[in-house]
């Protein structure tokens, strides 16, 4: 019944506008850009070939291989280009939270979603880092953040499943409920790999750099033999550098 012109944010990919259906209620539509596929598919040719005229293979090949960030950022670009996966993402991450009361996800209206339109119920939210607004709501901050370090613990840890863009924008605030929006970009882990991260986060709160190790070793792929006392060492430094400190604190 509306549908205003103007977006209420744009993106590389698409830009989401916000519109009414006949029946009165609010929505957002995701609309993807035209020929972006295209584009970005060419992006990511020229960015090979650049890779290869300057060596940069050779010249980061200790550190990074540029093919392979290309292949992931690929895969991925695709998988958000189709917006029947964030359609199928959104509702599987509201599956894995219905038996929690404060969080939240937008209602994917499948009938008019297609691979590049995608329609969903619109969050009249607080962005999560409008302290101001958050507070003078009534919120209380220490408590939405205990409960969304919590939260995305449990995505990872216990469902394998979890936002992978987790910025400001991507979090509101709506009615006691924390609101995750924006599922283009999930992440997904095997049973093995959500055991030993959550051994690592284990290893972080008791301060067990064994434990850490451990588990660095089991989620790693190296190149060689590691140098273990090294890599002791180094995690060392680090939890006695950042164990302790405030988030607020850290560079």
């Amino acid at each position: 019944s509306s549908f205003e012109r103007i977006p209420l944010g744009s993106a590389s990919i698409a830009q989401v506008h916000k519109a009414s259906l006949l029946d009165g209620r609010e929505i957002v539509v995701k609309v993807q850009r035209p020929y972006i596929y295209e584009m970005m598919e060419r992006d990511i040719s020229l960015i090979r070939r650049a890779g290869k005229l300057l060596r940069l293979s050779e010249v980061l090949g200790s550190v990074i291989d540029i093919n392979i960030v290309m292949d992931e950022f690929w895969f991925t670009a695709k998988q958000e280009m189709d917006f029947l996966n964030e359609a199928r993402f959104a509702m599987e991450f509201a599956r894995n939270h219905q038996s929690i009361t404060y969080i939240g996800a937008p209602l994917i209206e499948q009938a008019y979603t297609t691979s590049r339109v995608l329609v969903m119920e619109y969050i009249d939210g607080i962005v999560i880092d409008d302290r101001k607004t958050l507070e003078e709501g009534g919120y209380d901050l220490r408590e939405i953040a205990s409960k969304l370090a919590e939260n995305y613990i449990k995505q990872i840890v216990d469902d394998g499943f979890f936002h992978a863009d987790p910025h400001p924008g991507n979090v509101m605030i709506q009615g006691g409920k924390i609101v995750w929006i924006d599922m283009g970009m999930m992440g997904r882990l095997n049973e093995r790999d959500r055991e030993l991260i959550g051994q690592a986060i284990e290893g972080v709160a008791l301060n067990d750099i064994g434990k850490i190790q451990d588990a660095v070793l089991a989620l790693g792929e190296f190149k060689g033999k590691p140098n273990q006392s090294r890599l002791y060492t180094d995690i060392r430094d680090l939890m006695a550098k950042y164990g302790t400190a405030d988030f607020g604190e850290i560079d």
